[in-house]
Order: C-alpha cells, then structure tokens, then sequence
C-alpha cells in the first residue's frame, strides 16, 4: 500500500508540471464559465429551478460529469504508454513493485487528475451563486454535494477505463481512442440516464414540480441555451442520504475494472507479445534505414553541389531545378510510404470500400456520410504527421539533412494531401459533375493534414489531433452543426461557405507548424 501511495503521488506531482496539466486547468475554468455565463442549461420542459445552491449545484456537477464521460479519457490516458517510451518503465520492472500496485497507483493518479478539475468546477459554482444566484443562501451542503455524488463517480470510472485502455495491448494506440469514442457515442444514450444521473434528477426535480402546480409532461434537457421562455420554480436539493447509495456501485465498478485491468498488463516486460515488439522492431529499424539513406543520398547531392560552385562551376537553371524537383519528390515519396507503412490489410480493403462506395452511391449519400468516413477512416495515419519524428528518434537525422524546415514539412504536407485525394478519389470523380461540392472535398484535402502537422509539432502528441478529428466529425456531419462541418456534408455549411474558412486557415496551420519547427531546430 505504501508503493501504491508513494507512486500515484510521484506520478501526480510528475503530470502537474507539465504544460498539459495548466491546459487542463484552463479548459476546466473556461467550461466554468459558459456555465455561469448561461451558455449551458438544465431545464425540465420549459421549467428551470431558481438559481440557489442546490440548482447551481447540481447544473454544474451534471455539466461537469458530462464533459469528463468523454474528454476526461483522454486528458488522463496514454501515463502507462509514456513511461515505457521514457524507459521509466523498465526501471520499474527491476523493482519488486507489483503489477497490481503500479496499475492502482495509475489509477490513483489519473482520479487525482480528475478530481482537481471537479474542484475547480466546485469553485466555479460558489462563484456562479455568488454572481448569478437568484438566491445567494450559501448552503454549502447543497452545493457541493452534487460533485460528490454525480461528478465523482464519473471521474473514477473514466480514470480506470483510462488505465485499462492503456494496460491492455491492442487498446494503447490510436484504435483505443477511436473505439472509446464510439462506445461512448453508443453507451450513453444506453447508460446515461444512469451514469450520469438523468433519471433520478428528473424524478426528484420533476415531483417538486407537480407539487408546486405546475403543468409539468415529463422531459429532462441538458444543453445550450435555447430561445425557449422559461419558468422558474423553487428547488431546495436531494435527501443526499437516499441518493448517494446506488452511486456507490460505479466506485465498486471503477476499483475492479483498475484491478483488472493490471491482468493485461506485460509489465514492461519484453517477453510477453514477443512477435508485436519484434514487428514494432523491424518497422522502426525500416524507418531509421530509409531515412538514413534518403538522408545520405541527399547529402552527397548537396555535396557535389558544393563542391562544383567551389570549383568554379555553374549548374544550369535547368539542371538546379531538375534537381530540387527530384529531391523533394523523392522525400515526398518517403513520407507517404511512412504513412502507409505496418497498416493491415483490413485497413486496405475498407479504403478500397469506401472508394467503390463513393464511385456507386448516391451523390446526396455520398457529399452527407460517405466523404466524412473518408476523412475520418485515416486518423491513425493523420495523427502521426508532425510526430513520427519524435516518436522515432529521427529528429537528428532530420535535423543535419539540407533544408530540413523548407523540404520535409512541405513533402509531409504533401503526402497527406496526396493520401486524402486518392482515398476521396471517389467522391472527387462524382463532385465533377457537381462543383458546388469541390470547395468542401479541397477543405478536408488541404486543412486536416495542415492541421495534423500542426498539432504534431506543437503538441508532439498524437491525442489532440484524434480528439479534435472525433469531436468535429461528431458535431459537423453527425449532428449537422454548420460551424464543424469541414467538407460541407450539409446544405446549411454550403449555403454559410464553411468550407471556404477552414481552407483560409490552412496557410496560418503551415506556418504555425514551420515555426514551431524551426524553434526546435534551434534556429
């Protein structure tokens, strides 16, 4: 117990000094306040409760819980990942430490994460009824017990969901992140109710209610503020005594998968997954070779290059353009064998899938579902751009080859778009006849690529991009919000021109990313 403790602190204090963890922080302040703001609501019909502790309390926390169920998995996961690239990893295997204990103490670490930011929403309420309340009774009680009870058991179970996605082999990388995001899309409109508190809040709220006389059909909204004329009626709080019981089995639930989660657990140990290890071997010493002679072979032309000026001769503008041209094709080339490099064949075949579906389906089906797939179905291939080189332990090749910043960037960046045009080759052939529709095809061409180089070198992390990619797919083409739709799958981001502004953001995404570039370079 004593190691357990001991490495959950360790780990904790080790994240709060990242730059993640401010992020974090600030993300949490800014959900705070649209809060308090009133940008979310939480009203049953056209009723809300006057804004007192316990509505405030209770607003917040359900707010709160909502947003960890999802982003919470990935502001905490992907610990247990970067200590086996750290090699903190295999120090602590030549400890006695268990694997049980380092798996619990992860899992402490990631609750300790999360809780933070219930306490910083906690805060955020006592200023929300300080500023905002109707009734500033400070019932702290009311007010914060919702936290305890709605928020909390949500942080633990998201926590240990975390630690098993990252113990569990075939869930560490990109897969897990993408299939989490899908199991939550799918679960919480099974479980939320539940899980998040739906249901007893609204028949605790909706029997104050009918008591108070009002005409009252049943109905819980969480959401964005909407034009809707509300009424307010008197809400004083949960008998916390009845309530809190039933939330106690997702703390059970949360402690057993965290302990589970430790019997996929390798420990470091290189032993177990033999063949993966060696087929992630084989593809990193492919990668060092292939970019060690691409980065030779353009050294010897950069030399001969050299050395005829020294001379005193002279290269043709032809031949100097031939040669730039060949050059960066050639590292062009290499980036798009990088990316579809170790990719199975079951990734082919549905890429050839979605081709042919765009080629035979409907236009209509094709512009609203199809186009979307396309750009969604290469996350693990987008995440990647602007990171491999770190990932790898290239960055010093990359560096002392001849114009790192204005050839291999520019050729990465390339090699995305080229990736993009053939797997949307299908949709592309049938928007021909439909021109209209090209600015929407060009945006997701143009602008995700520029925006996977740029999140790769600003953040050297694969997540934000995955996370990013997820939540507009979800929001633009699955729920027809215009502001998110990057290809234009709807009429309404069409008719508004959408697609034109994420094209005009792609330059400054380039250019952020030379930047950031550059200054690792140290120049």
């Amino acid at each position: 117990m004593n190691a357990l403790t001991q490495l959950a602190l360790a780990d904790f204090r080790e994240r709060t000094r990242r730059f993640s963890f401010v992020a974090m922080i600030a993300l949490a302040v800014l959900l705070g306040y649209q809060v308090i703001n009133g940008l979310f609501i939480l009203r049953l019909g056209a009723y809300r409760g006057v804004y007192n502790a316990a509505w405030i309390g209770t607003l917040m926390a359900v707010t709160l819980a909502f947003f960890l169920s999802l982003i919470g998995f990935y502001l905490v996961r992907g610990n247990v990942q970067l200590d086996r690239q750290t090699g903190v990893g295999q120090i602590l295997a030549a400890t006695p430490l268990r694997r049980v204990a380092y798996v619990m103490g992860k899992f402490g670490s990631n609750t300790a994460v999360l809780l933070v930011i219930v306490g910083v929403l906690a805060l955020a309420a006592l200023a929300m009824l300080l500023i905002h309340g109707e009734d500033k009774t400070l019932n702290l009680y009311q007010l914060f017990m919702p936290f305890l009870v709605f928020a909390g058991p949500v942080a633990l179970l998201v926590a240990a969901t975390a630690v098993f996605f990252d113990c569990t082999p075939f869930l560490r990388e990109t897969a897990g992140n993408v299939l989490f995001f899908f199991l939550w899309l799918f679960m919480v409109p099974a479980l939320g109710s539940h899980l998040l508190a739906f249901q007893v809040i609204e028949e605790e709220m909706g029997v104050a209610l009918l008591a108070q006389g009002a005409d009252y059909g049943g109905g819980l909204v969480l959401g964005a503020t909407q034009a809707v004329e509300m009424q307010t009626f008197l809400w004083s709080g949960f008998d916390w005594t009845a309530v809190a019981g039933p939330r106690l089995l997702y703390v059970a639930v949360a402690l057993l998968l965290a302990a589970v989660a430790a019997l996929p657990f390798d420990r470091f140990d290189p032993s177990r997954g033999r063949m993966r290890q060696q087929r992630r071997s084989r593809l990193m010493a492919w990668r060092q070779r292939f970019s060690v002679e691409r980065f030779s072979k353009s050294f010897t032309k950069q030399a001969t290059i050299q050395a005829s000026i020294e001379r005193g001769g002279q290269l043709t503008p032809v031949m100097a353009s031939h040669h730039k041209l060949s050059l960066f094709a050639q590292i062009m080339l290499a980036e798009g064998k990088l990316l579809l490099k170790g990719r199975p064949l079951l990734w082919c075949v549905v890429a050839a899938g979605l081709i042919l579906a765009c080629l035979t389906a409907e236009l209509a089906t094709v512009q609203r579902w199809l186009l979307p797939l396309v750009w969604l179905w290469p996350l693990p291939l987008w995440s990647e751009m602007g990171v491999r080189e770190g990932k790898y332990g290239v960055y010093p090749l990359l560096f002392s080859a001849p114009a790192p910043l204005w050839r291999q960037l520019p050729a990465s960046w390339t090699a995305g778009v080229l990736l993009y045009f053939v797997l949307g080759s299908g949709a592309l052939l049938r928007f021909l006849t439909e021109p209209a529709l090209l600015p929407g095809f060009l945006a997701g061409a143009l602008f995700i690529p520029a925006l996977a180089l740029c999140l790769g070198a600003v953040g050297g992390s694969e997540r934000p991009l995955q996370i990013l990619l997820l939540i507009f797919w979800y929001l633009g083409p699955l729920n027809g919000l215009a502001a998110f739709d990057i290809t234009g799958a709807t009429q309404e981001a069409l008719s508004l021109g959408v697609p034109w502004y994420y094209l005009a953001v792609t330059a400054p995404l380039l250019a952020a990313a030379l930047l950031m570039r550059r200054r690792q370079m140290g120049g």
